[in-house]
């Protein structure tokens, strides 16, 4: 009998972690979007009809969008390999990623490159049909797999240089190289909106593959939907240095970077992680294509959290 319900109780945690998997592959963070009646293309504004997308906070590739056009028409192929359409979630049924890629490839569709590096390291593509249907996503480009890797630009791509000018209702005005078409990148000033973010502190332990999740207090967090380098945060945990640094992988190369999130103060960060008055810890590796979660924390349980740009191993 006691056989019996151990088993009956290992299925039922196998069927709830099941479901969590399929939830945050499937349903976790996607937010709907609709009444969008254009798109951008280089500054340029589009007119489109019948919007229907998802976007997500957690990475800009989630973004897909199905709506109408009634621009002009015109078969290409210039784009037909590297655009490369990725699945969308079931429940948005509208984007059929298999059947736009097998329509690009006979010619049934052609692809629009619509913009590149917004947000940087990232193309954002539509499959365009004759008869007025259209679908969007983004793709990462050979900029950001260079970039997110650490390695050096390819020839072409813009220096990434994200400055931080001043903060006006919540918003983020930066600086950042772009690439317009047919032209050298130029500077252009690009409004950021920095927009609370619900997540979960994890940490990762010395023995064991995945990332634990933590108590925390007092959880403040932000980033801009279109960069997942912006995420920054500020938290309280319980946890001793004791208990951390036996359990927790330690961070080697920690650098924090501005933001307008007033408790998040990078340049005590750095100054403080440098004379040991913070530890810094590995929070998720590639948490998005390669960018890693850190977190630094004070002896009096302050913490702070950034994404940064992977470290090579």
């Amino acid at each position: 009998m006691n056989g019996k319900a151990i088993v009956i109780g290992l299925i039922g945690i196998a069927l709830i972690a099941g479901a969590g998997l399929w939830y945050s592959i499937e349903r976790a963070y996607y937010r709907t979007v609709s009444d969008v009646i254009e798109v951008v293309s280089y500054e340029n504004a589009l007119s489109v009809s019948q919007y229907a997308g998802i976007d997500a906070d957690t990475s800009p590739l989630k973004m897909r969008a199905c709506f109408k056009v009634n621009w002009d028409y015109v078969a290409s192929d210039t784009y037909k390999t590297e655009a490369t359409p990725l699945r969308a979630p079931r429940f948005f049924d509208c984007f059929n990623a298999k059947e736009i890629t097998s329509d690009l490839e006979t010619g049934n569709a052609t692809a629009v490159l619509l913009d590149e590096n917004r947000p940087y390291g990232f193309n954002t593509y539509v499959a365009q049909y004759p008869d007025g249907r259209a679908f969007m996503w983004r793709q990462i480009n050979t900029c950001g797999e260079a970039e997110f890797s650490g390695n050096d630009l390819p020839e072409g791509c813009p220096d990434r240089q994200t400055i931080i000018i001043e903060e006006i209702d919540n918003t983020t005005v930066i600086q950042e190289s772009k690439v317009e078409p047919s032209a050298q990148a130029v500077p252009t000033v690009v409004p950021v909106a920095l927009e609370p973010i619900d997540t979960i502190i994890r940490l990762q332990p010395y023995t064991g593959l995945k990332a634990e999740p933590i108590v925390v207090e007092d959880l403040r967090t932000v980033a801009a939907v279109s960069d997942p380098m912006t995420f920054r945060g500020c938290f309280k945990t319980e946890l001793s240095y004791g208990l951390l640094t036996e359990t927790y992988q330690t961070h080697d190369t920690p650098d924090p970077a501005a933001t307008a999130l007033d408790c998040f103060d990078a340049d005590s960060l750095h100054n403080d992680l440098a004379t040991g008055t913070a530890i810094a810890f590995v929070g998720e590796k590639d948490i998005q294509p390669g960018i890693d979660r850190v977190i630094a924390v004070y002896d009096d349980g302050r913490a702070y959290v950034w994404h940064q740009k992977s470290r090579s191993e």
